[in-house]
């Protein structure tokens, strides 16, 4: 079977984004832990809590990296997970802010 240039890239790109949105739910289920085990524990953030926020960082940037390539469909659907992410960046940001509030 041959492929041409573009049906290459396609699929490589639609394959790209499904991996990426496999990965990234886990990092964002490690995050979500994270947020809660902090919570719990009023604040203390360890080097876990910091490692599931780099994470989503690069998550973050591989979105973007991605979404460079791919269709408007796919824009799409990376565009809410982008959504997702940011969501998460933006609770653990402000539970650092509260830990250094409080400190």
């Amino acid at each position: 079977m041959s492929y041409n240039k573009f049906e290459v890239i396609t699929m490589a790109t639609r394959d790209s984004i499904e991996n990426l949105l496999i990965e990234g739910q886990h990092i964002i289920q490690q995050a979500e832990e994270q947020l809660d085990m902090s919570n719990r524990n009023q604040f203390l953030l360890n080097e876990d809590y910091t490692n599931a926020h780099l994470e989503l960082e690069k998550l973050s940037q591989s979105i973007d990296r991605v979404m460079a390539s791919a269709n408007a469909q796919q824009r799409e659907q990376l565009h809410r997970f982008q959504l997702v992410v940011n969501e998460k960046l933006n609770d653990m940001i402000l539970d650092e802010i509260d830990v250094t509030r409080y400190e």
